[in-house]
């Protein structure tokens, strides 16, 4: 049998209806589905909404370079590709009848080669998370992914705002009138146990504060978590915590991360120096950070181990 070029573009034609109503923002659902490059034909739209990230993923490596989207500097805020994902977020509405192309070509020069995502205005539904299937798969593979599809959508509907003050931060959805007073890492003493604090951010209004904490866990330590958190006073007054959050289960060697760490309405309380002690319940290891002041009027000053 002669061989054909493996190469497969799937072009949506979508033809446009009577023009309706598009419903507000908040009244849309996220939406995850699967989409499968084996079916015929396949439907390769995506509804894509402002203000809100959708993220593909594939079950092949991508060609980074490859991956081509109209309107990427006029249309999106955020477009970020990598290996087997491709995320974005639309900083405007698509009109009615307006389509943007996004193109995506696989590494592995298997069949198909290509496939081409027409981006369309979302109606009552936007697709938050679509997997891409490119390969065979049984029945059980199916199953354990979707479970895997189900657990992004739920982090990202708390990154989107539902997950209080530190899911705005991880969404990027900030009130720019909140203060934000910044933690000075300039000099950080050495630190044993592999920790540092990269930089931190102290995000507070009248009704809450969060501590936003970049921390690296240095190579060839063991993995780390921030599962206990304690704040006091430089007196040894403790202060209460909400919840201490991170962007990713754990920390491995070598890696960083985003710690977030929610207090109540900052009182008068603590208008006083404050240390936080973030530590791993399994390791032991813990980081202590000083300086951490929760009123505007004060600066945050040093940091350490």
């Amino acid at each position: 049998m002669p061989y054909f070029p493996c190469r497969l573009s799937l072009l949506v034609l979508l033809i446009a209806g009577a023009a309706v109503a598009q419903p507000s923002p908040s009244a849309r659902q996220l939406r995850q589905r699967a989409l499968s490059l084996l079916s015929s034909p396949v439907d390769a739209s995506v509804q894509v909404a402002k203000g809100t990230l959708t993220t593909l993923t594939f079950d092949s490596p991508l060609l980074p370079r490859s991956v081509v989207v109209q309107g990427r500097d006029t249309h999106f805020e955020r477009f970020v590709v990598e290996e087997r994902t491709v995320t974005f977020k639309p900083k405007v509405d698509l009109s009615d009848d307006e389509r943007l192309l996004l193109t995506v070509r696989f590494a592995d020069g298997a069949a198909p080669q290509e496939v081409i995502f027409v981006l369309v205005p979302a109606s009552d539904q936007v697709d938050a998370a679509v997997e891409v299937l490119r390969r065979a798969r049984s029945a059980e593979a199916l199953q354990q992914e979707l479970a895997q599809v189900q657990a992004q959508l739920s982090a990202l509907q708390g990154r989107c705002g539902d997950g209080g003050p530190s899911g705005l931060i991880l969404s990027g959805l900030l009130d720019p009138s909140i203060s934000v007073m910044r933690l000075d890492t300039t000099a950080p003493p050495d630190n044993a146990n592999g920790l540092k604090l990269k930089s931190g951010v102290v995000y507070r209004t009248r009704i809450w504060a969060v501590v936003a904490l970049w921390v690296l866990n240095a190579g060839g330590q063991r993995a780390w978590s921030a599962g206990g958190v304690r704040l006091v006073t430089m007196r040894g007054q403790s202060v209460p915590v909400k919840s201490v959050r991170m962007e990713k289960a754990q920390l491995g060697p070598g890696e960083a991360g985003l710690v977030l760490v929610e207090i109540g309405a900052p009182s008068e309380q603590h208008s006083e120096e404050l240390r936080l002690e973030l530590s791993d319940p399994t390791s032991g290891r813990t980081l202590r950070i000083s300086g951490v002041w929760l009123q505007a009027s004060q600066q945050l000053r040093r940091t350490g181990p």
